[in-house]
């Protein structure tokens, strides 16, 4: 299956939601509707009109989140092959994101770290191409827009803007003006927001939205699952950046550059997912778009032919490891 996902088949794109579908099958079997924590008025207006379209169906919105999740991957491998993160165009980061959001059966489930990734891989979109755009300022909007309307699903998803800024003085001159654009974009989702809730008589419900509070477990329920998850996950991570530092002495400067915009994405994720309220599940969901990127590199080991089959073979017996001890 490894040269499956390393070519560049469009065919792949079925295999891909096929294994999707069948790595998930816990889910499929056991679906529940979404959560809506109290505040999260965004989010519940969202739940409320997909539960009129799928008929409040469990299985319907757990169906959706699969589905999503492979489109998802899908996209995030197209941005990579279309910025050049890795040496050759392929199906491998679809099927890097497809087994990370795999890991855990309750990431498969309808939440607002799912929708909050398609602004996240959005986001990697508009950064990579921020170095060589003549006329970046409709884009700088656009991110900026869809960064606050992820924080009007997820508060703590705000926080993102930061990686916007970043990257803009990472891979731009300075310019002010695209920071206020930026900005801009930024705060009209919550202004708009206002005005609505305020037209329909509903500004109580602002001041719900401002939440935060700690994702880590106080107790772990099942410690071989966790221990055994968390650790194959830092291997693979430990691979990927190994891979990403022989690699960066081939590329250009602008990749080297989105590439650090990159590990920003990451880092902000892992504080979105620590201050997310503990009534958001799948929290750390939030970190796969920027963690598969970077796991990527493993599977492009030119040299070592073998370090690359280690690593999709160990992801493989992770994915299985995890469905057994997590089920």
């Amino acid at each position: 299956m490894l040269q499956i996902v390393r070519n560049n088949n469009p065919l792949t794109v079925l295999v891909l939601f096929i294994y999707a579908l069948a790595i998930n099958w816990q889910v499929l079997f056991h679906p529940q509707l979404p959560v809506v924590p109290e505040g999260d008025f965004l989010f519940h207006i969202i739940t409320g009109f997909l539960a009129v379209i799928l008929f409040n169906s469990a299985f319907g919105f757990t169906l959706l989140s699969v589905i999503m999740l492979a489109i998802q991957g899908i996209y995030l491998n197209a941005v990579a092959n279309k910025y050049k993160l890795f040496y050759k165009p392929s199906y491998v980061t679809a099927f890097v994101y497809i087994s990370l959001t795999a890991l855990s059966p309750s990431f498969g489930y309808f939440c607002q770290p799912l929708l909050v990734n398609w602004v996240l891989i959005m986001l990697a979109d508009v950064i990579l191409q921020l170095a060589q755009s003549q006329k970046p300022r409709k884009i700088i909007f656009n991110a900026g827009f869809a960064i606050g309307v992820a924080g009007l699903i997820m508060f703590p998803a705000m926080v993102y803007i930061l990686a916007l800024l970043a990257a803009l003085s990472i891979l731009r001159n300075l310019n002010p003006g695209e920071w206020m654009v930026g900005l801009l974009g930024w705060i009209t989702p919550i202004y708009f927001a206002a005005g609505m809730l305020y037209l329909f008589d509903v500004l109580h419900w602002l001041p719900g939205w401002f939440d935060l509070g700690f994702s880590l477990p106080g107790s772990i329920k099942k410690p071989v699952f966790f221990i055994g998850a968390l650790m194959g996950v830092l291997t693979l991570f430990a691979m990927g950046t190994y891979a990403l530092q022989k690699q960066l002495t081939r590329v250009s400067i602008f990749v080297r550059r989105g590439w650090t915009a990159i590990a920003i994405c990451l880092f902000l994720s892992f504080i979105v997912g620590m201050f997310t309220d503990s009534a958001v599940t799948m929290a750390w969901l939030i970190l796969m778009p920027a963690l598969s990127l970077v796991v990527s590199n493993a599977y492009f080991a030119e040299k070592n032919k073998a370090f690359s089959n280690f690593a999709f073979y160990f992801m493989l017996l992770l994915v299985v490891f995890c469905k057994l001890a997590g089920s």
